[in-house]
C-alpha cells in the first residue's frame, strides 16, 4: 500500500474522485424522473380529457342532427295522410306513400355510420317501415318503449343493450301517438370509433349508460361496466381522473358525461404502459446510488490524502506568489505528477527572479528612453513660421495683433522647451492645444473657423503624455487648410464616460479618399521603417500605447464636415487625485 501510494499516478485516483461528483447527479436524476411521472401523467390525463371531450362533443352534434333530420318528417304529407288515414287508402296510394317514406328513411341512414336503423312506427295500419325492409308489423314492446313519456325529445332511449334516438308525434298521455320515429345508434361502429387510437399504449376507451334496469356499454368487459356504474353513480361528478386499482392493477381513469346524451365516455389508461420504463430506470439508478454511495465511502478519506492536502499546499504557495512573495516549495519524496509540479514550480521561481531583474526593469527602463525620444521630435519649423508672421505683423504696423500673436508664440515655446515631468495633466494639454489655435488664427486669418466648446469639464484628473493633443491639430493645419484659401472648418469635441476618454478633431479637408484614409490608419499603428518620419500621427499613437495601452491610440475616419476625423483614444481607468476635479475651464475660443 505503501508504494502504491508513491507510484500511482493522479489520473487513477482522479477517477475514484469523479465518483464524489457523482452523488449529486443521482439525487438530481431522480428528482428528473419524478418530476417526469407528474408531467407524464399531467399530459396524457389532459390529452385524454381533452380528446373525451371532443368526441362526446362529436357525438353530441351528430345526435343533433339527427334529431333535426326526424321532425322533417311531420311535415312529409304521404307520412301524415298514411298515419292518420292509412286504413281508408287502397293498396296502390299506399304502397306509394311507404315507398316515398322508405326512401327517405334510406337517405337518413346513409347520412351517418353511426345509424344502424331508421325506424317508423305508425299504429293506424299496425306496421313499421325501415329503410332497409319493405314492411313489418310493429312490435309491441319495442313500440312501447319508443312512445313512452319518460324522457324528452330527442335524448337517448335504452332498451334491450340498444341505444335509440326517437321522435313521437300526435298523442296526450295516454292516448296512442300518430307515429313514431327512432334511429337505432350502431353501438359497434361507437367501438371502433374509440378503438382508433392510442391502442399502442393499452389505452381502452369506451362509453357508459346507467338505468334504472339496465345498463348500456360499448366495452367487452360486463364486469367492469358494473364496477364503473357503482363507482360513477356515487361520485356524481360529470368530469374528472382519478387513480384506481382494478383487478390489483393501477390505472388512471378519465372520464366525463354528456348531460345531452346522458352517457359517460371513460378511458383507462394503465400506469404500466405509461411508467413502466420510467420506474425501470429509477430502479437501476437506485442500485448504482448505492453501489456508489459504498465506493465513495471506502475511499474518500484516502483520496482526501493523495489530492486534496497536495493540492491546497500548491494553492497556498501559488496565492504567496501572487502577493509579491517567491519562495520554494518542499517537494514531496514520492514520485508522482504532484512531485514534477512542485519541482517545476521551484525552478520557475528561480527564473522568474532572474527575469524580473534581467529583463523587467530594463523594459521600463527602455520604454521611458523611448518615450523620452519621441518627445524630443519636435519639429523646429514652426519657429521660423511665427518669426516671420509676427515680422510682417510689425510691418504692417498692427501693433496689438503683434503683441497678442508675440504673447501666444512666448506661452507656446515656454511650454515647449521648460522642464518638468514627462507626463502633464490633459488640462494643462487642452491649454497648449488653445495656446497653438489662437496663433494659427492670426497666421490664418479668416481661412479657417475653429468650432470648440467655450468650456469642457472632465469627471477625473487625466494624466498624459506631454504633446498628444496639439500634433494633431497642427497636422490638420499643415495638410487640410495649407491649400485653402478660405471656408476651412475645424471642430474640436469630447466624449467621457466609465471607460475612457476621446477627444475627436474633425476637418473639411477635401484631399483625402476613404481609400488613403484607411492607408494613412495603417501606416498609423504600423511599425515605421528607418526613413520614415514618426513625428506625426505615429508619434502620438505610440505615446498614448506605452501609457495607456494596446486598446488606447489614434483611430482614424471620415468627418462629418467632409474631411479627416481623428480620435485619440485612452481606454485605461484614470488616476483620480484626492476629491475628484469637478470642472476644469480648459478652452475657450477668444
Amino acid at each position: 500500500m505503501q508504494g502504491f501510494r508513491r507510484s500511482s499516478p493522479i489520473f487513477l485516483r482522479l477517477i475514484l474522485a469523479f465518483i464524489i461528483i457523482l452523488t449529486p447527479l443521482f439525487v438530481i436524476m431522480l428528482a428528473f424522473i419524478d418530476k417526469g411521472k407528474e408531467e407524464l401523467r399531467d399530459k396524457i390525463s389532459e390529452s385524454m380529457m381533452d380528446r373525451n371531450t371532443n368526441v362526446l362533443h362529436s357525438l353530441e352534434i351528430e345526435s343533433e342532427r339527427i334529431l333535426r333530420l326526424l321532425p322533417e318528417f311531420v311535415l312529409d304529407k304521404d307520412l301524415l295522410i298514411l298515419a292518420a288515414n292509412g286504413a281508408e287508402l287502397d293498396d296502390y296510394d299506399k304502397v306509394e306513400k311507404i315507398q316515398a317514406i322508405q326512401r327517405r328513411l334510406k337517405l337518413v341512414k346513409q347520412s351517418s355510420p353511426f345509424i344502424s336503423e331508421v325506424k317508423t312506427y305508425i299504429p293506424s295500419i299496425d306496421r313499421t317501415i325501415l329503410s332497409s325492409q319493405y314492411l313489418t308489423s310493429i312490435n309491441v314492446q319495442e313500440f312501447t318503449a319508443m312512445a313512452a313519456l319518460d324522457s324528452h325529445e330527442g335524448s337517448l332511449v335504452s332498451w334491450e343493450g340498444r341505444l335509440w334516438i326517437r321522435f313521437r308525434y300526435g298523442g296526450g298521455l295516454n292516448n296512442r301517438p300518430l307515429f313514431v320515429q327512432s334511429v337505432e345508434l350502431s353501438l359497434p361502429e361507437m367501438t371502433k370509433l374509440l378503438s382508433d387510437t392510442n391502442r399502442s399504449l393499452g389505452i381502452s376507451t369506451e362509453l357508459v349508460r346507467f338505468s334504472a334496469d339496465s345498463s348500456i356499454s360499448t366495452g367487452n368487459d360486463p364486469e367492469r361496466t358494473e364496477w364503473l356504474k357503482s363507482r360513477l353513480q356515487k361520485g356524481g361528478d360529470h368530469a374528472g381522473i382519478e387513480y384506481v386499482s382494478y383487478h390489483k392493477e393501477p390505472y388512471m381513469v378519465v372520464y366525463r358525461k354528456s348531460l345531452q346524451l346522458g352517457m359517460y365516455m371513460v378511458s383507462f389508461i394503465p400506469e404500466s404502459s405509461l411508467l413502466g420504463e420510467l420506474r425501470k430506470y429509477e430502479t437501476r439508478l437506485w442500485i448504482l446510488f448505492a453501489v456508489s454511495l459504498t465506493l465513495i465511502v471506502i475511499f474518500s478519506y484516502w483520496i482526501y490524502r493523495i489530492i486534496h492536502k497536495p493540492l491546497k499546499k500548491l494553492v497556498v504557495t501559488f496565492k504567496s506568489m501572487k502577493n509579491g512573495h517567491l519562495r520554494l516549495i518542499e517537494v514531496p519524496r514520492r514520485n508522482d505528477e504532484f512531485a514534477y509540479l512542485y519541482q517545476g514550480y521551484n525552478d520557475m521561481v528561480g527564473t522568474l527572479d532572474d527575469l524580473i531583474r534581467e529583463v523587467y526593469h530594463q523594459k521600463i527602463i527602455s520604454q521611458r528612453h523611448e518615450l523620452k525620444r519621441l518627445q524630443s521630435q519636435i519639429n523646429p519649423h514652426f519657429l521660423y513660421n511665427c518669426l516671420f508672421v509676427l515680422n510682417q505683423l510689425i510691418l504692417s504696423g498692427e501693433l496689438e495683433t503683434s503683441y497678442r500673436f508675440s504673447l501666444f508664440v512666448g506661452q507656446y515655446f515656454q511650454f515647449m522647451t521648460r522642464d518638468g515631468a514627462d507626463e502633464i495633466p490633459l488640462q494643462a494639454e487642452i491649454a497648449h492645444s488653445q495656446t497653438y489655435i489662437n496663433i494659427q488664427k492670426i497666421c490664418f486669418a479668416d481661412r479657417v473657423d475653429v468650432c470648440i466648446p467655450e468650456q469642457i469639464s472632465f469627471k477625473h484628473a487625466w494624466i498624459i503624455p506631454r504633446l498628444i493633443v496639439q500634433p494633431v491639430i497642427e497636422n490638420a493645419y499643415k495638410y487640410a487648410f495649407g491649400n485653402k484659401h478660405s471656408g476651412g472648418k475645424l471642430r474640436i469635441h469630447v466624449n467621457e464616460d466609465e471607460t475612457g476618454i476621446a477627444i475627436h478633431i474633425e476637418d473639411n479637408g477635401d484631399n483625402l479618399t476613404d481609400l488613403d484614409i484607411l492607408k494613412l490608419q495603417e501606416r498609423v499603428i504600423s511599425t515605421p521603417g528607418n526613413n520614415e518620419d514618426i513625428s506625426g500621427l505615429h508619434n502620438v499613437h505610440r505615446r498614448i500605447q506605452l501609457k495607456f495601452g494596446q486598446e488606447s491610440g489614434i483611430s482614424l475616419g471620415r468627418s462629418s464636415l467632409g474631411g479627416l476625423r481623428v480620435s485619440l483614444l485612452f481606454k485605461v481607468a484614470p488616476t483620480k487625485n484626492q476629491g475628484e476635479i469637478e470642472h476644469a475651464s480648459i478652452i475657450g475660443s477668444r
